[in-house]
């Protein structure tokens, strides 16, 4: 529940700031000076920037706690990890349950709560393309 609040804070806090941004564009579309002209177009491009980060980012969230509960319904086993003392996984487990997903998909490919697995455990082996992978499977699971 308070991720959702700091998430609701943070949205609220960029659209407080994508509308006085996009306030100031107007302004300076309003002088009569060429280079504040092209400024005041520039800075119309950051609010909107702003505001389609937050809806994808938002998007993806909700897909993958959709992804998340389709995995607890399905009463697919979910993978151990040994775990660190600060509670995130080893990447020695992290590579052996990636190891072990990745032969299950081999057999399945078109399994994507499988695929879901898969990028939790690259995530556990502590790679940045993770998210990258997650992208991916959201493309496929929904289009």
């Amino acid at each position: 529940m308070i991720t959702k609040i700091w998430l609701a804070a943070m949205v609220l806090i960029t659209l407080l700031y994508a509308f006085l941004l996009f306030e100031r564009g107007l302004v300076l579309l309003s002088d009569s000076q060429p280079i504040a002209v092209a400024l005041g177009l520039a800075i119309l491009v950051f609010p909107l920037a702003a505001v389609a980060s937050i809806f994808f980012e938002l998007r993806f969230g909700m897909r993958l706690a959709k992804l998340a509960k389709l995995l607890d319904e399905s009463g697919m086993a979910k993978p151990e990890y040994e775990l660190r003392p600060s509670g995130k996984a080893t990447k020695e487990s992290g590579s052996a349950v990636f190891d072990s997903i990745r032969r299950k998909i081999e057999k399945d490919e078109s399994n994507f709560l499988l695929w879901f697995l898969l990028a939790d455990a690259y995530d556990k082996q502590e790679k940045d393309e993770s998210n990258f992978l997650l992208w991916f499977l959201l493309a496929d699971a929904y289009d």
